[in-house]
């Protein structure tokens, strides 16, 4: 079995299990820096049943990476309840089934150097001690971290452009421009249809549908607008005589 040192490859087994008959049971919850993707967040509001904008305002802090263009979205701890998560209870999670990769992925983690690595200690986190045996692949299959993964391959993509390094960092317009086109998507949805957007870009009436009902067809406009806006690449068309299309609306 491997040591919580050990890096792991997706054949690898180690042992864990989480469930409420041990003593730290939800300790993992707490104090915890957890970074939510685009389809985190879309996940989470939902499940609450709240717009994209309150979601961020509540329960996400928005934080400038000094010298990189992205900002990233940090899920808030609770300060009045021992900085635990705002979705845990005494008998979980009751978000469970929309959690975000990162909870997916636990106990492990990427490892910087490939593959993966468990990341808390067995002093910590008791159920890699009084667990079960598991492949490294088959968990994060069963947990759907595989899946999430593979939906936040167009976020993945954007993060790891080396065309980013040419972009103005730290520009509070193009972060507002981000955090609107890929988290805020109610309020996205609004500038679409409410400002010049559409008068600019030439869209097929089947995707202008699309993006008025459905949110991943929503977050794939907001995915080809900041490629746009920030790399330059053709991933929208503008109408003929058009003048430039930027963040402003």
């Amino acid at each position: 079995m491997a040591e919580s040192s050990d890096r792991l490859k997706l054949d690898d087994q180690y042992t864990f299990a989480c469930h409420r008959g041990l003593e730290c049971y939800t300790s993992c919850c707490r104090d915890v820096n957890i970074f939510l993707s685009p389809h985190d967040v879309m996940r989470l509001k939902n499940a609450i049943g709240i717009d994209s904008g309150e979601f961020l305002r509540k329960y996400a802090d928005i934080i400038t990476v000094p010298g990189k263009v992205l900002p990233l979205v940090q899920l808030k701890m609770d300060p009045d309840n021992d900085k635990k998560c705002f979705f845990v209870r005494d008998h979980g999670c009751i978000y469970y089934e929309h959690r975000p990769w990162a909870c997916r992925m636990f106990p492990l983690d990427e490892h910087g150097e490939g593959g993966f690595a468990i990341s808390p200690s067995p002093e910590r986190c008791h159920g890699l001690v009084k667990g079960n045996p598991w492949v490294v692949k088959e968990w994060l299959m069963d947990q759907g971290a595989t899946q999430s993964k593979e939906a936040d391959g167009q976020w993945e993509s954007l993060a790891t452009n080396q065309l980013l390094n040419e972009v103005e960092a730290e520009n509070p317009q193009i972060q507002q421009m981000i955090i609107m086109a890929l988290y805020d998507l109610d309020r996205f949805r609004d500038f679409v249809f409410n400002s010049s957007f559409l008068e600019r870009f030439d869209l097929e009436p089947e995707k202008i549908d699309a993006v008025k009902t459905a949110e991943i067809a929503l977050m794939d406009l907001g995915f080809a607008w900041v490629r746009f806006g920030l790399l330059g690449q053709k991933t929208l068309k503008l109408k003929q005589d058009t003048p430039a299309a930027g963040a402003k609306g």
